[in-house]
């Protein structure tokens, strides 16, 4: 009988192999600077975002800010305590303030009436609570210099006088102040 062979693959030698490889890679589009160009995208996209959100936080710290206080006269409708902080003030009620602490309260479901001095709903939804100040309001927390106010460019002694003299501030306009 003739010896039946088995007959192998053909596999080509792997220098041979490596190129093709190479030559495949070369000849494909650039995929690289597609994926690099869409990365750089978006990450502008998220840095846009984040700067945008940190800017929106500092201004409502800000703003947060003006109302943190000692509310004269008022005291919390929940606890009875006379408000120093955070005042909120009811939409929907004629008279109803409450201090930080009841109004984290509220948040979580309950409402708080323990003064009694006026009947108001124990129902969360018939409420509507807002960040509140009026003319008695003393702010505790002083603005952060450059936040909302520019300061106002001083005059140096040696400075050119803004009189138009072309003398130096300290012997024209300044010559009678004290520095």
């Amino acid at each position: 009988k003739p010896s039946r062979r088995r007959r192998l693959p053909h596999h080509p030698p792997p220098t041979r192999l490596l190129a093709t490889f190479v030559l495949r890679l070369t000849s494909m589009p650039d995929l690289t600077t597609a994926t690099d160009e869409a990365k750089a995208k978006r990450r502008m996209e998220i840095e846009a975002k984040l700067s945008d959100l940190r800017l929106q936080q500092a201004k409502e710290t800000e703003q947060k800010a003006a109302y943190f206080g000692e509310h004269a006269g008022i005291t919390c409708d929940g606890c009875g305590v006379a408000i120093i902080g955070y005042r909120y003030k009811c939409k929907d009620c004629s008279n109803h303030d409450v201090c930080e602490n009841c109004y984290d309260t509220h948040l979580s479901g309950r409402v708080n009436n323990s003064l009694g001095k006026q009947v108001i709903s124990n129902k969360v939804e018939d409420h509507r609570f807002a960040l509140h100040k009026d003319k008695g309001f003393t702010p505790l927390v002083k603005k952060a210099p450059g936040l909302t106010e520019a300061k106002s460019a001083r005059v140096k002694p040696n400075d050119p006088c803004s009189c138009g003299s072309n003398k130096k501030f300290k012997k024209c306009c300044g010559a009678g102040k004290a520095a």
